[in-house]
């Protein structure tokens, strides 16, 4: 064989073997990994101008950057699949949840991602003669109030004590529990329909904001509730989920110093409350 030829078969050998090897690159780089993602504004918003500015986005983008060797697939869902999802023991994960008894049992559950504000009494301005005050609400007494007409969400679990007061109140003629989304809950108290619901305060600030509505909308401290809560990221519950988790966790002890990374939790917030919740991030999540 001539020297050309010899050099010819040599670079025809080292393409076949540089192609071999992004295939196998490829192959590894291309494993599936389901996101399972929800439409929540502002936790996480999918469509609309504001796409990807919620806090669970800004996760999600970080946790994603940070897990090259996989293919992510980002799908929205509703609530009820989601959970049908994990029930089924699909292989999905989430980048934010919130840390319940029942979901125990089906998730996987990694350190706090994310720390939000808790629930608060939202009502309209014209209403603080009734329903404002300095001091958090008695959401017992409120309940117990028939003229006031109070509404909320039937899908969500809010803290143990709103939790507690709405099972010992459901049935009352002035108390609206209602399978629906924010913007319904909140056209709600704008005709009238309801004098007051309950809502984080940057969902409340948010949707008041889409609205153009923003000072018109109040917001109040409800006694008894935790100032503070955590999300979570999450994965389908056994040995794959652990797997997903325990990389998760590594991504975020990494992060979680980062200004950017706490900027995350605040996206949405009013000014007084975003000086608030850093605060807090610096005590309680980074502590975790």
């Amino acid at each position: 064989m001539r020297l050309g030829q010899r050099k010819c078969l040599l670079r025809q050998l080292v393409i076949l073997l540089v192609l071999a090897l992004a295939q196998i690159s490829s192959a590894r780089a291309g494993e599936r990994l389901v996101w399972g993602v929800i439409d929540f504004p502002p936790f996480q918003i999918v469509g609309g101008p504001n796409r990807d500015t919620g806090s669970f986005d800004g996760l999600l983008e970080e946790l994603t950057r940070r897990m090259p060797e996989y293919r992510h697939d980002i799908i929205p869902m509703s609530f009820a699949r989601r959970e049908q999802e994990f029930l089924e023991g699909s292989k999905l994960c989430t980048p934010g949840v919130f840390r319940t008894p029942e979901r125990e049992k089906q998730l996987t559950f990694s350190r706090p991602s994310l720390i939000h504000l808790d629930n608060r009494l939202v009502f309209l301005s014209s209403k603080a003669k009734v329903l404002g005050g300095d001091e958090p609400a008695d959401l017992e007494a409120l309940f117990k109030n028939q003229r006031l007409l109070a509404g909320v969400f039937s899908s969500r679990s809010f803290a143990p004590n709103i939790d507690d007061a709405i099972k010992r109140h459901a049935g009352q003629p002035n108390l609206i529990i209602r399978a629906i989304k924010t913007p319904q809950m909140f056209e709600l108290l704008l005709r009238g329909e309801i004098d007051y619901t309950i809502m984080f305060p940057h969902e409340a600030a948010y949707i008041a904001r889409v609205y153009g509505m923003e000072n018109a909308i109040t917001v109040r401290k409800i006694k008894g509730t935790p100032p503070y809560c955590f999300t979570y990221t999450a994965c389908t519950k056994g040995a794959w989920g652990e797997n997903m988790v325990a990389k998760v966790d590594l991504i975020l002890e990494q992060i979680q110093r980062d200004p950017k990374y706490q900027a995350y939790s605040e996206r949405w917030y009013v000014n007084s409350d975003k000086a608030t919740i850093r605060a807090y991030f610096q005590k309680k999540l980074r502590s975790k």
